[in-house]
């Protein structure tokens, strides 16, 4: 028989207690005194266990890590994602030491882009990045940025449009439900057309006109053309069989939809732009920690509504330079001739802000008089959308 670990003995043969699964102990003789190997074992235990407990509680480890997922409404490949929002996400776990790691999704890998919104409500989605566009009448004051004439780029338009949602309480109400990380524009819409340039509203009136949006339409009747609607993956088609003489588009999608192989004449009249928005899930938010919460803040805002508006506009010149090397034809409207184009818009506004009024937005006005200004000040500060 055996000295056991449970106090009793076992038999010889028998290598583990039947009672405690314990070893026998070995008795060894240091110094006149017996210590047991399975003392050291267990204090070695011990310690493995403390030390695991104290990584858990350390900020850095595992346990502290945040997996947080992030659909957005453009391509891994687009040059924001390229240039904006992928170094963000880099960024975010550098500063984070790791613990913020946050997988960045292509449209509707998630959720539908259309529903990017909404999914990031219901937590889906931790950080949704989509378009205003696609939730009508939730982003009402944001249609601003549809108006005519405000700005001569995105990053003008993306300060301008972060600006108002700083200033304003209507404007950050309208997104109360998440957490709103920026905002920012599109690239601006510029006149494409196929046989032949347009230089001014002569040249403009009765050409068919694809537009893509339901504001656009109605610019495109009251100065002079007629309104043909279509769809982005159509408008090549559309124009190659002689179905519209022209769209109104951004630079930017125009390579990705085969709109260059029909209309090579642009005409460059900085239109108007679609308002955009980048925010994360409330209850995600209030999950993080105070010192990621404050890593996330401090590089988001007008940092990342620059930056988005700037690779936009980066990305329209680039593309401008390969349609010329393609022997496009470009002209810039000149300050002149834009000032009839603007007179003709000028019920575009009025409709817009009466039709804000009549939903409950009293200040609207005085909304539209900063956005005027706003909007002149950082056009004047930023490079714009094209550069000849």
């Amino acid at each position: 028989m055996r000295p056991c670990a449970c106090r009793s003995t076992c038999p010889s043969e028998v290598s583990l207690c039947p009672r405690t699964g314990a070893g026998p102990v070995h008795y060894v003789s240091i110094g006149g005194y017996k210590m047991r190997k399975h003392f050291h074992q267990s204090v070695f235990m011990i310690l493995i266990g403390a030390i695991a407990v104290l990584c858990l509680a350390v900020p850095g480890w595992s346990a502290d890590k945040f997996e947080l997922k992030f659909a957005c409404e453009y391509m891994d490949r687009h040059p924001t994602s390229i240039n904006a929002f992928l170094p963000w996400i880099k960024k975010m776990g550098e500063l984070s030491q790791g613990r913020l790691q946050i997988q960045f999704y292509n449209p509707n890998a998630v959720c539908p882009s259309k529903e990017t919104y909404s999914s990031t409500v219901a937590g889906a989605v931790d950080i949704g990045a989509s378009g205003t566009i696609w939730n009508p009448g939730k982003f009402n004051l944001s249609e601003i940025t549809e108006l005519p004439f405000l700005f001569n780029g995105a990053e003008a338009g993306s300060l301008t449009m972060w600006e108002l949602y700083k200033r304003f309480p209507e404007w950050r109400e309208e997104s109360r439900e998440v957490q709103m990380l920026w905002q920012w524009t599109s690239a601006l819409f510029q006149l494409h057309t196929v046989k032949k340039p347009v230089r001014t509203l002569e040249d403009f009136k009765g050409l068919k006109i694809i537009s893509w949006t339901a504001p656009m339409n109605n610019m495109i009747r009251l100065l002079g053309a007629n309104a043909v609607d279509g769809k982005p993956t159509d408008t090549y088609l559309a124009l190659e069989r002689g179905m519209a003489d022209g769209v109104i588009c951004p630079l930017a999608p125009m390579r990705s939809f085969k709109i260059t192989d029909a209309a090579k004449h642009h005409t460059i009249i900085d239109l108007s732009a679609s308002g955009f928005w980048a925010g994360m899930n409330q209850a995600k938010w209030n999950s993080l920690p105070p010192d990621l919460q404050k890593i996330i803040e401090e590089n988001v805002g007008d940092k990342m509504a620059q930056l988005s508006g700037r690779t936009l506009d980066e990305g329209a010149i680039q593309d401008s330079k390969w349609m010329k090397e393609q022997k496009h034809s470009f002209y810039v409207l000149s300050p002149a001739e834009k000032e009839k184009w603007k007179e003709k818009l000028k019920p575009v506004t009025e409709e817009w802000l009466k039709k804000m009024e009549q939903k409950g937005y009293k200040n609207v006005r005085e909304i539209h008089e900063a956005t005027v200004s706003m909007g002149k000040e950082y056009s004047a500060k930023t490079k714009g959308g094209y550069a000849e």
